[in-house]
């Protein structure tokens, strides 16, 4: 009799642990996956690039923007080629998530700048020191001859080089000049949002664009986007000479402007990306000679 009670108990005791386990199950079933760690904000920039260039340093000569949400896979896949080509494999060893599926936008700058949209997600950098700058707390590290530092507790993660780290910081405490500031008068007549673009400002500018060795412009700006089932590119320079823009019929759809202060915009829509890349706005100069 006593052996009968002793299986029926266990029989019970099974039942009962099944029934728990079962329940563990669907509690976290109905829960849903545990949400990543968040961060604590101090410092909102916003959540586009034109409010981002707010806060980069106009020391910052060379920027390429990512947008990681962008709809169309072939302009994805050129995205994505870039980030790979663009970013420093010893910075994204230090810091994690270094997974770019987990990025929404992204701005890498030079000198040595991230701004990276995770959205409130935590971030880990392997850090040996830390400081307090302006308020925000500054980890850092010196790996392979450089001294890397992150600021989290802005959006998006400030990132990169300490100089470019402390430069974003200074902006924001209004002890610096920024893109926007500097050249804003260019950018803002530039219209809607893109999901890749090139800008390129200043010296490095005047370095790069040039007519046999002359600098033809301090600023530079290339990005493109969508616009309904065609690939839309959008180019902006500021010369610094007697050169404008001109019609041209190289792509489905051109248009150009040109303002009275040496700003230049073309607009250029085609089916073929890979077109629109190889393609340039026609240029042209006034050129004046005295004598006979």
């Amino acid at each position: 009799m006593a052996k009968v009670m002793e299986k029926k108990s266990a029989r019970i005791l099974a039942l009962i642990l099944a029934l728990i386990m079962i329940g563990s199950v669907l509690a976290y079933a109905f829960r849903g996956p545990s949400k990543p760690e968040e961060r604590g904000i101090k410092f909102d920039m916003g959540n586009s690039f034109k409010d981002w260039l707010k806060y980069i340093p106009n020391t910052t000569e060379y920027l390429i923007y990512f947008n990681y949400s962008a709809k169309n896979k072939t302009l994805l896949n050129l995205i994505y080629n870039s980030t790979l080509k663009n970013l420093d494999p010893y910075a994204f060893l230090l810091f994690k998530p270094s997974y770019i599926g987990m990025y929404r936008q992204m701005v890498v700058g030079y000198p040595e700048l991230y701004l990276i949209d995770l959205g409130m997600r935590k971030v880990y950098f392997a850090f040996k020191t830390k400081q307090d700058y302006l308020g925000y707390t500054v980890e850092m590290r010196k790996y392979a001859g450089a001294v890397y530092a992150l600021a989290s507790e802005i959006h998006p993660v400030v990132y990169g080089y300490l100089n470019s780290v402390l430069g974003v910081l200074n902006v924001i405490a209004g002890n610096g000049t920024s893109i926007a500031d500097e050249y804003g008068n260019y950018t803002k007549r530039i219209n809607g949002s893109f999901d890749y673009a090139i800008m390129v400002v200043g010296r490095m500018a005047m370095k790069t664009i040039q007519n046999n060795g002359t600098p033809m412009a301090d600023f530079y700006f290339e990005g493109y986007r969508m616009n309904g089932s065609m690939f839309e590119k959008v180019v902006g320079i500021h010369f610094l000479g007697n050169y404008f823009i001109v019609k041209s019929n190289k792509t489905e759809y051109y248009y150009c402007k040109n303002y009275p202060d040496g700003f230049s915009i073309a607009v250029m829509d085609d089916y073929n990306l890979t077109k629109l890349i190889n393609t340039t706005p026609e240029i042209r100069a006034v050129i004046i000679k005295i004598g006979k």
